[in-house]
């Protein structure tokens, strides 16, 4: 059931909303109730509402969309003035609810998804012998469909020199923090390529880089170098920090990585 609250120093709206018998029929808590301005602000302090319908003179309104305008997640309503208004109003407010709530559920489905797709890839980074049949396994249990294991990869090792400097002397907000700010440069920035980063530790990072589309292993490998050379000048601007690049390897698909994880296992 969602919560409505109605904001209304008019007798006659309160008196309509309070005595109105659907309310739960259309989904909706039988409404909390305020005169003012001043009880309709405490009352937002203390409970957690869905939606608000106000009516109010013009100076309690004033003080009153004032402090609701510091609450954009909130639901305004229309205020209706008779039964049939206000049962079209409330359907429509359980419209927006519904569909919004559906939003944010399919995002937080979505978050967890691509949290456990760059698992998947950070595993393979950290040298899981993962065969052809498991990486496909995997890759349809994570619904991934703009990747195909069988298309050549990239894999760039490298090094912040800074990095553990940086974290304990420059850096003041938390490595956890540090990490996501180096994740969104260089997972990010080309439309061509499907990046992840392993960090291992401040300053001992691997990059994985897949094509989203049909290339040669030789573009592959390009498109990872270029995306290097734009995360260095991102990592310099506003990190003050340089790149050393130990390798950049290629692989004729992303089944190679599982195989030479592997071999590297078995010796």
């Amino acid at each position: 059931m969602y919560k409505l609250l109605l904001v209304s120093d008019k007798e006659e709206i309160r008196r309509l909303y309070d005595g109105f018998s659907e309310w739960e029929n259309l989904g909706f808590e039988r409404p909390a109730v305020a005169a003012n301005a001043q009880e309709g602000i405490a009352l937002l302090g203390k409970r957690r509402f869905d939606a608000v319908s106000s009516l109010l003179s013009v100076s309690e309104g004033k003080r009153f969309f004032q402090y609701l305008s510091r609450r954009p997640e909130m639901l305004g309503m229309e205020t209706a003035r008779d039964e049939a208004r206000l049962r079209r109003e409330i359907s429509s407010a359980r419209r927006t609810l519904s569909s919004r709530d559906a939003s944010r559920q399919m995002k937080q489905v979505d978050d967890v998804t691509r949290a456990m797709q760059g698992e998947f890839f950070c595993d393979l980074l950290r040298g899981a012998p993962l065969d052809a049949a498991r990486i496909d396994e995997r890759m349809r249990s994570l619904k991934m469909q703009t990747v195909d294991a069988a298309r050549p990869a990239a894999m760039a090792s490298f090094r912040l020199p800074q990095g553990d400097y940086f974290l304990a002397e420059v850096w003041r907000y938390g490595r956890e923090r540090l990490e996501n700010a180096l994740k969104n440069i260089f997972e990010n920035g080309d439309e061509r390529m499907h990046f992840v980063l392993l960090i291992i530790n401040p300053h001992h990072m691997r990059l994985l880089g897949l094509p989203r589309g049909e290339m040669s292993a030789q573009e592959v490998t390009d498109q990872m170098k270029l995306h290097l050379d734009r995360c260095q000048a991102s990592l310099e601007a506003y990190f003050e920090l340089t790149l050393n690049i130990k390798r950049v390897v290629s692989y004729e698909s992303l089944y190679a990585l599982g195989r030479e994880n592997a071999l590297r296992m078995a010796h």
